[in-house]
């Protein structure tokens, strides 16, 4: 396995270029230069900045579609333990779920710690990615500067560079959809005339407080925000297609992303279903009738959400069915007949579209369909079957902590392009069939308007099998010994599944950088035994808050 890892020379190096300088983007970086005997990396980021969305952003005059769509208020639902990358851990004295400022500082962190932003073109706008079929499916970058003094296009010097390989890390939070109900044109007659605004836009609640607001969509957003707008004066409407299973953030004293483990997925579905329905109802036992599922949970999309259930059970969130039709005035109407006579603002939390304008569509599609609004004809949900030379990083909706996942998905590209990986990747023809096959047991999993979504660990898994960092026993045992080998596969099964559990063995181990008794993986072992509470481990150095050693430039 240390093959994977050693360096070879023989081999010229290949340019990369990194799309994008958010935590995708970031991570990509990293791999790449993991990889760095065989990869040499360019990154282009048109703001000035990393941290892409989650880099707050007010909404204003001269600013009036920011990149980023996190509100003032946003915390993340999965725990930092579970969202960590797997070789620089959140500290262990933050906070348990992360405000999008400790996000920010985070990525700033572990940019500092490798590196990064040596490699990254900051206020750098890609307008065009274009594949060089004539030589050799190599890639053509054009770029510019980002200027204030520039207005139009012809005010922009465009450049361009040639690339053997493109990761694509701009994410599909950008282009905001909406859904489509009568009287949403203004130029109908019997249009709404009340506010329509996207989440994407939503900053702080202070202007809506003396509205009546209607919250369309029951995803994380919208439950989020509901609950946020109703800490007003007047109640908030949630409408909503069909109730879904609203998960806690806390289960039996534990943050509830901690019992999503590997022994989890070998047990039957439904028993699995049974229990945790069952500790649900024991959590949140009185429910809005509207609220009510009807299928088992995980059978569909499902909500974290500590306080949705309280407020619609105090009246200050109050559910409706679908939508039928918006308008006349500021009425709406449901599909159950009922309706509301005064909306001052329809809050449209109705999620994103799949948007890559600098590229050509066709690559995101194949002989198996088009791209839509919700899916795209990609392998492992990153490879486009006739274009290998493009990699899609973050192009995902997980079920479980979003950073972790990018970063494996960046780790297996650059595998893959290093020609290191354990299993080539299969054929035009078998990606394409593969993909048929994967997007029925989407459809069927999740439903149609879910078609990049999936469980994160089993998909991890899967491709850390396939580079050679999955932490099977037997390497565990080779590496660490049998006491100790055998103790962290037992935790690997039964704990939680953290992201550290991958750089124990197999290519690029977590390394101790500066301790000569530290060998390839320690680091790694140690901070999952500090995150599970050992207190042999709480302290070590690789769980303490190095914010002001790292950032004292103000990175």
């Amino acid at each position: 396995m240390a093959d994977l890892a050693k360096p070879n020379d023989t081999k010229p190096r290949k340019r990369v270029a990194v799309i994008g300088g958010g935590c995708a983007g970031l991570t990509s970086i990293k791999q790449c230069l993991d990889e760095k005997d065989r990869l040499e990396v360019v990154a282009f980021e048109q703001e000035p900045y990393t941290g892409g969305l989650w880099r707050y952003v007010d909404v204003t005059e001269e600013n009036p579609n920011p990149h980023s769509s996190v509100y003032k208020s946003i915390t993340i639902n999965v725990s930092k333990e579970m969202m960590t990358f797997s070789d620089f851990a959140i500290p262990g004295s933050w906070p348990t779920y992360l405000h999008h400022r400790k996000i920010v500082q985070y990525f700033d962190m572990y940019a500092e710690r490798y590196k990064l932003k040596d490699h990254i073109r900051f206020s750098t706008k890609v307008v065009e990615v274009q594949e060089l079929k004539d030589e050799g499916n190599r890639w053509l970058v054009r770029f510019h500067p980002v200027t204030t003094t520039a207005t139009t296009s012809a005010d922009f010097v465009v450049q361009e560079e040639i690339f053997d390989y493109v990761m694509m890390c701009t994410g599909h939070h950008s282009v905001p959809r909406y859904p489509s109900f009568p009287g949403m044109d203004p130029d109908d007659l019997d249009a709404f005339t009340g506010q329509q605004i996207h989440s994407h836009f939503y900053r702080e609640p202070n202007q809506f407080k003396e509205q009546n607001v209607l919250v369309v969509g029951l995803g994380n957003s919208g439950a989020d925000l509901a609950v946020e707008l109703s800490q007003g004066q007047s109640p908030v409407y949630l409408s909503r297609r069909t109730p879904v299973w609203i998960l806690p953030r806390w289960l039996l004293g534990k943050p509830m992303d901690h019992f999503i483990t590997r022994f989890i997925y070998m047990l039957p579905a439904i028993l699995v279903q049974w229990t945790l329905m069952f500790l649900i109802k024991l959590t949140f036992p009185k429910l809005h009738p509207l609220m009510k599922p009807k299928h088992r949970v995980f059978m569909t999309n499902t909500v974290i959400s500590a306080s949705l259930h309280e407020r619609t059970n105090t009246g200050m969130v109050v559910p409706k069915v679908n939508i039928k039709r918006i308008g006349p005035g500021k009425r709406v109407e449901f599909e159950d007949g009922s309706s509301l006579e005064d909306i001052d603002t329809i809050m449209w939390c109705t999620g994103y579209q799949v948007s890559y304008p600098t590229l050509d569509p066709e690559i995101l599609s194949s002989s198996s369909g088009g791209n839509g609004d919700n899916q795209a004809q990609l392998w492992k949900f990153m490879f486009s079957p006739r274009h290998p030379n493009i990699a899609f990083i973050g192009l995902i909706r997980p079920k479980g902590a979003f950073a972790p996942v990018l970063e494996m998905q960046s780790r297996f590209v650059c595998q893959v392009w290093a020609d290191r990986s354990l299993t080539p990747i299969p054929s035009p023809d078998q990606m394409e069939e593969e993909i048929v096959k994967e997007q029925r047991e989407t459809q069927k999993e999740w439903g149609a308007n879910h078609m990049i979504q999936f469980d994160s660990y089993p998909y991890m898994d899967k491709l850390a099998k396939r580079i050679g960092c999955y932490p099977s026993y037997s390497k565990l045992v080779r590496r660490f010994g049998l006491v100790e080998g055998t103790r962290l596969k037992i935790e690997a099964i039964f704990g939680p599944p953290f992201p550290m559990f991958y750089r124990l063995v197999g290519p690029h181990p977590w390394m101790a950088v500066g301790d000569g008794k530290a060998l390839p993986g320690d680091p790694a072992r140690e901070v999952i035994w500090g995150y599970r509470g050992c207190k042999e481990y709480q302290g070590s150095k690789y769980l303490r808050d190095e914010s002001e050693s790292l950032l004292k430039t103000g990175a």
